[in-house]
């Protein structure tokens, strides 16, 4: 959700002005049809598919690894191999990747999407068997 918050700047008509200091010298006779404005808006932009997501997680961590839970233990994992995305329908998708951690086990996370973006995550087998 973006948030926005709007300022206004108004300027005050009426009174005395000479009394006040001008900050800035009176600028010369200048063509204001000449003049350019530039408006810069700010997008989110969402990493895209599972490797979007991993590269996007991997860069803003420490160590640049992904890091996951399982049975209450975090684990720091880099990717090795990823799997074929398969279709769940409507926009829904999955897609395993092969992870190796420190200590050389390979755990297999498994990831869901929704129109690109990943929903979720879990570990589906550690050293190709079901985790306990």
């Amino acid at each position: 959700m973006l948030l926005g918050s709007h300022v206004s700047f108004a300027q005050m008509s009426g009174g005395y002005s000479a009394a006040r200091p001008q900050s800035q010298p009176p600028q010369a006779n200048v063509d204001r049809s000449m003049q350019t404005t530039t408006t810069t808006k700010t997008k989110t932009v969402y990493p895209q598919g599972v490797k979007g997501y991993l590269d996007s997680q991997m860069a803003s961590s420490k160590d640049k690894k992904f890091h996951v839970a399982l049975n209450g233990k975090e684990l720091a994992l880099t990717p090795v191999k990823f799997h074929q995305e398969q279709k769940l329908g409507g926009n829904k998708s999955a897609a395993a990747v092969d992870m190796k951690s420190a200590d050389g086990k390979i755990y297999e996370i498994d990831f869901v999407t929704s129109n690109g973006q990943v929903t979720g995550a879990s570990v589906g087998k550690v050293d190709g068997k079901s985790p306990q």
